[in-house]
């Protein structure tokens, strides 16, 4: 989709009776937990601590910039960075290292295609 095509986005939204932000929200939530539920395929495993410590937290509604977020480890952050990052470590119980990165290129490597067929999906339920 060109750069053109969004251009009246805001309007198209309007015309459908859908509040385009709330679209966009809901489409930006659905992508996260998307890529949060393969990633927990991926997570490095010991005791299962570090994949139970994930949160996604979904956009805020009516933002002119909304954002979603996935972490892990919460106040083990450094640990689960560590994880993350360190692709010489063994993980002998399943895991690997990279276990959200690889998610995410992922799904927004099938951008903008997919992720508008989210945003139209989203867009049946507002």
């Amino acid at each position: 989709m060109a750069n053109k095509d969004f251009d009246n986005l805001d309007r198209v939204f309007k015309d459908l009776g859908v509040d385009a932000n709330m679209a966009l929200s809901a489409a930006l939530f659905s992508s996260a937990v998307d890529v949060a539920n393969k990633a927990d395929e991926l997570v490095p495993v010991d005791e299962g601590i570090l994949r139970g410590s994930q949160n996604v937290v979904p956009p805020k509604p009516l933002t002119k910039n909304p954002s979603a977020s996935i972490t892990y480890g919460g106040p083990s952050a450094p640990y689960a960075l560590y994880q993350h990052e360190r692709t010489d470590l063994k993980h002998p119980k399943g895991g690997q290292a990279k276990y959200l990165e690889e998610p995410f290129l992922e799904e927004v490597g099938t951008w903008p295609n997919t992720f508008a067929d989210r945003i139209k999906n989203a867009s049946r339920f507002l």
